[in-house]
């Protein structure tokens, strides 16, 4: 199988025992998980402020006013069921049924074994290849370039989600099929930063003014173009087709600003921060890219398409317009 790659993922941290919060944060760390703590009359509000969460820590006896710690993981299923919670038992008590369809990792307190096991078999139960995120990240920021020509273009650490809240108000989605994958990808932005950075020259001279919403869809539109037209030559053998051809809907709903493939797998998340280097105090504009290889996903495919096409012209990385 080929190198896969240590993603990160941010999980919402809601512990109050200052022993199993210092052990829990180490556990974090060594996981690759990006721990948020914050206390429970937060834990709701920061749901809303937070739209790329892998995961919840709950500790079953955390202190609250006016509902226990088991109501409050029901409530956050309720806002955002595809995150898992992992649930730090302190009781024996059995859940209900709502309880256990809301909590659906909960683990002994001092069993870390456990608690991993069920980390890795949910926020991280997709392995990406390390050549594939890093041509993927550097494709992009090509493209983007190219698209945005007067904008310093820097990618985050890729990491890994569960959320499935849109960011921003302007979005693309495309296909992506080969041999080793089926899926789709998108790219995500705020409406008015998108605005604001073309009104100051991010992109071509001459862009810029009164631009309506259909003019910003059209260069989102055309920088997942380009964006796909390079990840076809690099990663799209000539007549590839997936082993399974099947299709499960995507369901948007836009008052919730949510969007489902159908499948509990994380998705491949990556943010941009577009800045005018010409005016270094201005906030920059970020791009979210998301990889959703909801039909189907082999990385030892992959593997075996990465070692047949390097060395040969199928692979040269050449941009295809369209």
């Amino acid at each position: 199988m080929t190198e896969t790659t240590n993603l990160a993922a941010k999980v919402l941290l809601l512990e109050h025992d200052a022993k199993q919060y210092q052990c829990l944060m180490d556990f974090c760390e060594r996981m690759g998980l990006m721990a948020m703590p914050r206390s429970a009359p937060d834990a709701l509000a920061t749901l809303s402020q937070h739209k790329d969460l892998g995961g919840v820590m709950l500790a079953e006896d955390l202190p609250l006013e006016g509902m226990d710690s088991l109501a409050l993981a029901c409530s956050i299923h309720k806002l955002r069921p595809e995150l898992p919670i992992f649930l730090r038992r302190t009781s024996n008590q059995p859940l209900s049924e709502e309880q256990e369809i809301a909590i659906r990792h909960p683990w002994t307190t001092g069993d870390l074994a456990q608690l991993q096991s069920c980390v890795e078999r949910s926020i991280f139960s997709l392995r990406y290849p390390t050549e594939l995120v890093n041509g993927v990240v550097e494709l992009t920021c090509s493209a983007m370039r190219s698209m945005f020509p007067h904008a310093t273009v820097k990618a985050e650490s890729p990491y890994v989600v569960h959320d499935r809240i849109i960011f921003g108000q302007v979005s693309t989605l495309i296909p992506l099929e080969s041999t080793w994958c089926r899926g789709y990808m998108m790219l995500q932005t705020e409406e008015g930063a998108l605005r604001q950075g073309l009104m100051q020259g991010m992109g071509y001279e001459g862009v810029g003014g009164d631009l309506n919403f259909r003019e910003l869809n059209h260069l989102l539109g055309e920088t997942t173009n380009l964006i796909w037209g390079a990840f076809k030559n690099r990663y799209i053998p000539p007549k590839a087709f997936a082993n399974q051809q099947s299709q499960v809907p995507i369901v948007i709903n836009h008052e919730h600003k949510y969007i489902s493939f159908g499948s509990q797998d994380p998705q491949l998340c990556v943010r941009y921060q577009l800045s005018d280097p010409r005016r270094p105090g201005l906030p920059p504009l970020t791009i979210v890219q998301r990889l959703i290889f909801n039909l189907h996903w082999s990385p030892e495919e992959f593997a075996v398409f990465a070692d047949a096409s390097s060395g040969s012209s199928a692979a040269t990385g050449e941009l295809e317009l369209f």
